[in-house]
C-alpha cells in the first residue's frame, strides 16, 4: 500500500532522518514482513529500480536485512525497536561529546578572547553625539589620548565645553598627544587645556586632516564633518587600536623633526 505524505508514521520517520522513499519502503517492508524488491516496489508504489537503491540505503542504516534462504533475494525489516535504540545511542554519544566540550570550554575561550575579538562599532550623530564620544575618552585606563586633528571640526562645539573637557581630563590625569594642522583653530583649541598636552603642528598643505582621529585604550574615534553635520564613529578592537597606536607613535617621531612642537 502507498502511504500519504501527511501520514503520522511517515512524518515521524522523516524526523528520525529517513527520506520520503526510505520511509515508505521501510513501512511497506514491515507490512510485508519478508518480500522481494519487486513486491516491495509494488506495495510502496515506486519503480523496482528505485526500490533497489532505497533498500541498499536502508541496509547501510541498519534498518533492512537480507534473507539468504530463497533463490530470489528477499528483504526483511529490522525490528522497529532498532529506531529507538539508534536514537538512544546517538543521544548518549552527544551527551558524552557535550561533557568533553564543557571541560575544555575555558581553554577554548582563553584562546579566542584576544585573537578573535570582533570589532564593535558605535555611530553618534550631531554635536551631542560628539560630546558623548568625548566623554567616553575620559574613561581611558592607559591615561593617554593620541589625536590627529585639524581642530576646525572640533571647534564646532561650544568653547565652554572644551574648557570643561580639558579640566576633566587634567583632573583625571589623562595626558593628550596631538598632531594637528598648523592653523588658527589648532592654536585656539590648545589654549583651552594646555596642561598635560603635547602638541605638534604640521603643514596642512602637505598633511591634510579631512577626518579627525582619536585613539584611547582599545578604541578609535573618527570625527566626520560636512558643513554643520557631524558624525562620530567609535571602533572598539584591541588589535586595530594597537596598530594605530604604533602608527601614531611613528608619526609623532617623524613630526618632531619636521613640525612645530609645543608642550605644556
Amino acid at each position: 500500500m502507498k502511504f500519504p505524505p501527511n501520514n503520522l508514521l511517515i512524518k515521524s520517520l522523516l524526523e528520525y532522518g529517513l527520506t520520503d522513499r526510505e520511509a515508505v519502503v521501510y513501512l511497506s517492508l514491515l507490512e510485508l514482513e519478508v518480500a522481494s524488491a519487486n513486491e516491495i516496489a509494488k506495495n510502496a508504489g515506486i519503480k523496482r529500480s528505485s526500490a533497489y537503491v532505497v533498500l541498499e540505503a536502508l541496509k547501510k542504516k541498519g534498518l533492512v536485512g537480507v534473507s539468504e534462504d530463497q533463490k530470489i533475494q528477499e528483504y526483511v525489516a529490522t525490528s522497529p525497536e532498532a529506531l529507538l535504540y539508534s536514537i538512544e545511542w546517538e543521544v548518549r554519544e552527544k551527551e558524552a561529546t557535550k561533557t568533553k566540550i564543557e571541560k575544555i570550554l575555558p581553554e577554548l575561550k582563553a584562546l579566542s578572547k584576544d585573537v578573535k575579538e570582533k570589532p564593535k562599532v558605535k555611530v553618534f550623530e550631531g554635536k551631542q553625539g560628539l560630546i558623548n564620544a568625548l566623554e567616553e575618552s575620559l574613561k581611558s585606563k592607559e591615561k593617554i589620548i593620541r589625536l590627529f586633528s585639524s581642530a576646525e571640526n572640533a571647534l564646532k562645539l561650544n568653547p565652554e565645553y572644551w574648557l570643561l573637557y580639558g579640566q576633566k581630563r587634567i583632573e583625571l590625569g589623562i595626558k593628550q598627544l596631538g598632531i594637528m594642522a598648523d592653523n588658527p583653530a589648532a592654536y585656539e583649541l590648545f589654549k583651552m587645556g594646555p596642561k598635560m598636552f603635547g602638541l605638534i603642528f604640521i603643514p596642512p598643505n602637505k598633511y591634510p586632516f579631512p577626518v579627525d582621529m582619536m585613539i584611547t585604550d582599545n578604541k578609535l574615534g573618527y570625527l566626520l564633518s560636512d558643513k554643520d553635520d557631524i558624525t562620530t564613529v567609535i571602533i572598539e578592537n584591541k588589535q586595530i587600536a594597537e596598530v594605530m597606536k604604533v602608527l601614531f607613535d611613528m608619526a609623532w617621531k617623524e613630526s618632531e623633526r619636521k613640525g612645530k612642537k609645543l608642550k605644556a
